[in-house]
């Protein structure tokens, strides 16, 4: 807060409102197909980083044999576990959710209804119809 005893505005700026884009109906399933692509690929990222990282404890562990870094295999699990398995299972719901079965069910249902569910409509950017 400042205390200067003169007077505060706030900053106006006019930015100029864009109007609503419509899209057809072959750009919204092409949009849905890169979203879902794009969530698959994350998904194996996530899934491969856990792995290495659950990997790399885990051979660290046993491979380290001086005292200053020396481990049990209780600790070794627990870290395995956190920095392997906390990606693991962000990158597998990631392919579950956005798994291509869905995908079908998702552009299947868009094409008999024109409904969008709400976890692909919030995620659908004007970038995806590019």
């Amino acid at each position: 807060m400042l205390l200067f005893g003169g007077e505060l505005y706030a900053q106006s700026t006019s930015v100029p409102v864009a109007p609503p884009a419509t899209f057809s109906h072959s750009d919204t399933i092409r949009a849905v197909q890169r979203v879902f692509s794009k969530h698959q690929t994350g998904g194996w990222i996530w899934a491969a980083a856990g792995a290495i990282l659950a990997g790399r404890v885990a051979s660290v562990a046993t491979n380290n044999n001086s005292a200053a870094f020396s481990s049990s295999t209780g600790g070794t699990i627990i870290g395995a576990a956190i920095l392997g398995g906390i990606p693991v299972s962000i990158g597998v719901g990631k392919l579950t959710r956005f798994s291509y079965a869905k995908e079908e069910q998702v552009v299947a249902l868009y094409e008999k209804s024109g409904i969008l569910p709400p976890y692909v409509k919030k995620r659908l950017k004007s970038k995806h119809f590019k």
